[in-house]
């Protein structure tokens, strides 16, 4: 994967209670909430609740945490596709941590938390990019991320270009779409491929000519939602030489690629949505468009050329 953090970000302040006790305020949500450590249960309030869930999920991994008070606050808006719940989390993680004295954590700690309580508060079944991205991410650099092992690279952005987030006016919560579906599709996908080449571990090792050879193995649509993942893959991988190469026409066309897919073939687009893409393409100096984040609205990400300073 290749994501890219923003200067928009989440940012927690903290400090130790003298009681056994969570004292929150969220000041984006003009809203708070108090809890006991020993049982933080639920309250049935997003923003909240991941704040329970992390008291949670440290506890269960035998970290002693101390009361604190919480405040947060953030710029990133939630619903558009820029992983705010992956922001939102790794910071409220590290503020748990941080008041009690431990060892800051590693990425593929944050990693696994934040894909746990998005599980088991969100219910989403969320990947490792976005708090992977969150945790080590430097601003307007890409990152080249192997999900599989978390091992990634930095790139130079290049200097004539911009990648710019473009609201779609669409915002939704990914528990209330389609994607925990299409990871079952996926794992649908996986498993007829497997049948036929009992070797396979994963998508990441077949290239669009082998799923071709195989493809006739899955049925509609886990087929068409596992082409879409084999051709990004090797879409990210051009899109890293590209942008090594400074080659804004090229990325360009990646992305626009990466868009028919994701409307096509995963089926996370929607009309309103390409046509707004589109339209976008159409303007001067724009190289290319993409749907961002998990689908279904959100945000577009908007490949241009870098207008000349004043």
């Amino acid at each position: 994967m290749l994501p890219m953090a923003l200067r928009e970000g989440v940012a927690v302040a903290y400090g130790p209670r003298p009681d056994r006790a969570v004292r929150m305020v969220a000041l984006e949500q003009n809203a708070g909430d108090r809890f006991p450590l020993e049982r933080p249960g639920r309250c049935g309030r997003r923003f909240a609740d991941f704040v329970r869930g992390a008291a949670t999920v440290l506890t269960a991994q035998g970290r002693r945490l101390p009361g604190v008070d919480l405040v947060i606050a953030a710029n990133l808006p939630a619903g558009r596709g820029l992983a705010s719940s992956a922001a939102y989390l790794v910071a409220v993680l590290r503020a748990f941590l941080a008041v009690s004295g431990s060892e800051p954590p590693t990425p593929r700690q944050l990693a696994d938390w934040v894909q746990e309580i998005e599980l088991t508060f969100g219910g989403v079944p969320c990947g490792a990019m976005d708090p992977i991205a969150s945790a080590v991410g430097a601003i307007g650099k890409p990152l080249l991320l192997d999900c599989a092992t978390l091992a990634y690279d930095v790139l130079s952005w290049p200097a004539d270009l911009e990648a710019v987030a473009h609201d779609t006016g669409i915002e939704r919560e990914l528990s209330k779409t389609p994607y925990a579906e299409r990871r079952r599709e996926l794992d649908e996908a996986l498993a007829a491929l497997r049948h036929a080449r009992p070797t396979l571990h994963s998508l990441v090792e077949l290239d669009s000519a082998a799923f071709a050879s195989l493809a006739p193995e899955v049925p509609e649509p886990a087929r068409s939602r596992a082409r879409h993942v084999v051709t990004e893959i090797e879409r990210v991988r051009a899109a890293a030489i590209a942008i090594r190469a400074s080659d804004g026409a090229a990325l360009g066309h990646l992305l626009n690629e990466g868009h028919r897919s994701l409307s096509e073939d995963f089926g996370a687009s929607t009309p309103g949505v390409d046509a707004l893409a589109a339209e976008l393409r159409r303007q001067p100096d724009v190289l290319g468009v993409r749907l961002q984040g998990a689908g279904w609205g959100g945000s577009l990400v908007v490949l241009r050329r870098r207008p000349p300073e004043a």
